[in-house]
């Protein structure tokens, strides 16, 4: 969605930083506040609420002793689940259409095409839509299985950010990034040109390649615990199966590539060069047709 940002290279680093540092700061808050009212967590698992997985509901009513107190509480945090929903599903429809469009996706001709009064990308919204619901709806059937569909998202996550963050420790120790420019000339937008300059936000020097090593390193941690179980003794419905899913994943992503992706498949597509092109207006009818736009 950076794309879709002015200043992206200053605007969406201090976004990530700020709303990092004051989620985690809230979270630290409410976690801390729960600790201290809970009594007794086996109590609070075992309840009405707790069997149904919202153990945080008779906490909560514990705490206050008000039904009513209590309803409002939980309001909130659905009004704030239901806010993150919104986001992750514009998130999630973003991505499918940028790597559609990248024609990175099967079908991606389809998945590219945006509504012409609204240039929303229609198609992208109702996949996120129906993954989600199918996926909420595995639950009703097995928790098991939802819990294996789900734990794919942990191991993809980091897995992502292991190699985009290995790349880039690479690029660094090997001084292949260039320094930063505040007015890059044209040349340096050509698709062709595999050159690399530093944004303006960046952490250079040792210090950067230290806070780089210390991401890997975490984040492999992460990656390799996410596959083993939580509990002894495993059983069937305590099995960890994102090993599975995440194996079945890549064995499906890499013989799509080999089969037919990587005819067509060439990587992020550059759709405008900066300081050329200022607005969707004035590109040419066949870089339209590129985006899915039509004319």
């Amino acid at each position: 969605m950076a794309e879709e940002t002015r200043n992206a290279e200053v605007v969406v680093p201090w976004c990530m930083v700020s709303a990092t540092l004051l989620n985690g700061a809230i979270g630290w808050g409410m976690v801390i506040a729960i600790l201290f009212v809970t009594v007794d967590i086996t109590a609070a698992l075992e309840s009405p609420t707790g069997s149904l997985g919202f153990p945080i509901i008779d906490i909560t009513y514990n705490a206050i002793g008000s039904k009513a107190g209590t309803s409002v509480l939980i309001a909130i945090l659905l009004f704030m689940t239901a806010a993150g929903a919104i986001s992750a599903m514009a998130t999630s429809s973003r991505l499918i259409w940028a790597l559609a469009r990248d024609r990175g996706l099967p079908g991606w001709r389809l998945v590219t095409k945006l509504e012409p009064k609204t240039a929303i990308p229609t198609l992208a919204i109702i996949i996120t839509s129906l993954v989600a619901i199918l996926i909420g709806l595995i639950n009703i059937g097995s928790a098991t299985a939802f819990n294996a569909v789900i734990s794919l998202s942990v191991s993809s996550l980091y897995a992502s950010y292991i190699i985009t963050e290995t790349l880039l420790l690479y690029r660094r120790c090997t001084g292949f990034i260039l320094p930063h420019q505040k007015h890059l000339p044209s040349s340096s937008s050509d698709p062709n040109n595999r050159n690399l300059n530093w944004g303006p936000f960046h952490l250079p020097g040792l210090f950067g390649i230290l806070v780089n090593i210390f991401a890997v390193a975490f984040g492999l941690i992460i990656f390799f615990f996410s596959f083993w179980p939580v509990a002894t003794p495993v059983e069937p419905a305590t099995m960890n199966y994102s090993i599975v899913m995440t194996g079945s994943v890549v064995v499906f992503a890499v013989a799509y590539y080999i089969v037919y992706a990587r005819k067509i498949y060439t990587g992020p597509i550059v759709e405008v060069v900066p300081g050329e092109v200022s607005s969707i207006e004035e590109m040419a009818p066949k870089e339209k047709i590129d985006l899915g736009m039509g004319v």
